[in-house]
């Protein structure tokens, strides 16, 4: 039987007009990443890997990484797509680009995949901006995220990779018959397998869903409940393949600076999730005064009304979610030496996000006999007030989003950009053993995650070393540490200034 759409979403022109305002603050959240990637510039890693993968042949760099470093076999594939192996700058530039496409695209598939069927393509993209707006005002490390090659590449992508994968695995749950199956099973096989090889905090929460669906899948999706079984024995064989590489254990060696006090493990990683967790709820929590009325009542009352949902213990879901994230934080702070690393929290925080979404969405569907459809006259003075509250936290001055909008329009991107740009032609042109480059002289937080050092400032010269060798050079130091990186409230007041001398300028 055909199901009636969007029954119970809100209608009506203000609710049309709320819709519309939602999806014009995702543009305006999304602009800002999109623009400055204009000015992105490699760093760090990127040209340890260039080099590496440059003079080594794929099978013997997997070989050495995984006897000495890490067992991330699909971390190495993607190093092959390195921009400075093609000396392309402009992919470089490019593939933050293509990174917010493809992690924005990958949500709206999910959300589609799960309410596609109840609400509008435009309700859709609503709900898509607003939970990217949540995702990008709170992310951990931008940087980290999405424009630092080495790191996006392998963290990020395995967001995105996850999130495509909960799209399959629920396309394999509502298949009606074997081929449709097949498919999705194959297609879940090697992403799931994908995701397990990029990164270890991914490993862990890809190993934790494919067991829950299948544990669901015994007792609810008789038809579906073999692939999910063989599913999970292939993904924990892979996780065994990447985790006990002995690689992994000679870097922990070098890393590990807690892990010899379990009670400081403990402390720390509580902490950890404490922390983050306050940062998180305050934005998550005004996302939810919109999500409530606009889309999870009326998905909760159609699910229910369609049957499409299963009575679950809803405290044993918030104890499982939870004992899962402090697990994270517990592992990160043993297996990172204790260092709060921004691109593993990146990861932790798209779990905490889709949990949370998740355990809301089922509160609701056990409330949903109270619900009663939206209509102007009932939308609350505390829905408006969240309402304004998330158009309003978006312009918060230290927000990731601010911080984009700040780096551009002052011209810190810009200057940070020709300035590697001229220190990438000092250091060609350079003809001495050691040279000496000037220091950056401003640090846009948005792109910028670190730089070579002087000697001055750092004994630990590694990043100088493959910055050297890349460009064919023997030594290439900066004449100075870097700045401090100024606030946003402090560019802003720059900023301010140089109007004033320009307007004012005799």
């Amino acid at each position: 039987m055909q199901v009636q759409k969007h029954i119970l979403t809100a209608t009506g022109a203000w609710f049309k007009g709320v819709y519309m305002a939602i999806l014009l603050a995702g543009l305006y959240v999304i602009s800002p990443f999109l623009l400055i990637s204009s000015y992105n510039q490699p760093v760090a890693d990127d040209y340890f890997t260039a080099l590496r993968d440059g003079s080594t042949r794929f099978l013997p760099v997997l070989h050495d990484s995984y006897l000495h470093w890490s067992g991330r076999y699909f971390a190495l594939v993607i190093a092959r797509i390195n921009p400075l192996l093609y000396h392309s700058g402009t992919a470089y530039k490019l593939y933050p680009v293509i990174l917010l496409v493809l992690f924005i695209t990958t949500l709206f598939s999910l959300l589609r995949q799960v309410c596609g069927k109840y609400f509008t393509i435009k309700q859709v993209f609503a709900v898509t901006a607003a939970l990217s707006a949540v995702y990008l005002v709170a992310m951990p490390s931008i940087p980290e995220g999405f424009y630092w090659f080495s790191s996006a590449w392998v963290y990020q992508l395995a967001n995105i990779f996850f999130m495509f994968l909960l799209t399959l695995l629920i396309k394999l749950k509502n298949a009606g018959g074997k081929p449709a199956m097949r498919l999705f099973f194959a297609l879940a096989f090697f992403i799931g397998v994908i995701i397990i090889g990029l990164n270890e905090i991914s490993l862990i929460i890809t190993c934790i869903t494919i067991a829950g669906f299948a544990w669901f899948a015994h007792k609810r999706w008789l038809p579906s409940r073999k692939y999910f079984f063989v599913l999970t024995i292939f993904y924990f064989i892979a996780a065994a393949i990447a985790a006990l590489a002995p690689g992994n254990f000679e870097r922990l060696n070098h890393q590990q600076e807690y892990s010899t006090s379990w009670l400081w493990t403990f402390a720390g990683g509580l902490s950890i999730a404490g922390i983050y967790t306050l940062q998180w709820l305050a934005q998550i929590f005004i996302a939810t005064l919109i999500y409530v009325p606009l889309w999870g009542a009326p998905l909760a009352k159609r699910m229910v009304d369609d049957g499409a949902c299963y009575t679950v213990k809803l405290l044993k879901v918030i104890i499982f979610f939870i004992a899962v994230f402090v697990l994270l934080q517990l592992f990160t702070v043993w297996a990172a030496g204790g260092s709060n690393i921004g691109r593993i929290e990146n990861v932790i925080y798209l779990y905490f996000l889709l949990a949370y979404f998740l355990i809301l969405q089922l509160f609701l569907v056990q409330k949903a006999q109270n619900i009663k459809p939206a209509t102007e006259n009932s939308y609350s003075w505390l829905h408006k007030v969240g309402l304004l509250l998330f158009f309003v936290s978006l312009l918060e001055t230290n927000n990731n989003v601010s911080t984009a909008w700040i780096d551009l329009l002052s011209g810190k991107a810009s200057r940070y950009n020709s300035e590697l740009a001229e220190r990438a032609i000092l250091a060609q042109n350079c003809s001495k053993d050691t040279c000496q480059v000037p220091p950056l002289t401003v640090l846009p937080k948005t792109i910028f995650f670190e730089d070579i050092k002087c000697t001055t400032d750092s004994t630990d010269l590694w990043m100088n070393q493959a910055y050297s060798q890349y460009f064919g050079k023997g030594y290439i130091v900066v004449s100075a540490p870097l700045p401090p990186q100024q606030s946003n409230m402090e560019t802003l007041k720059n900023m301010g200034k140089e109007i004033r001398e320009n307007i004012f300028k005799k």
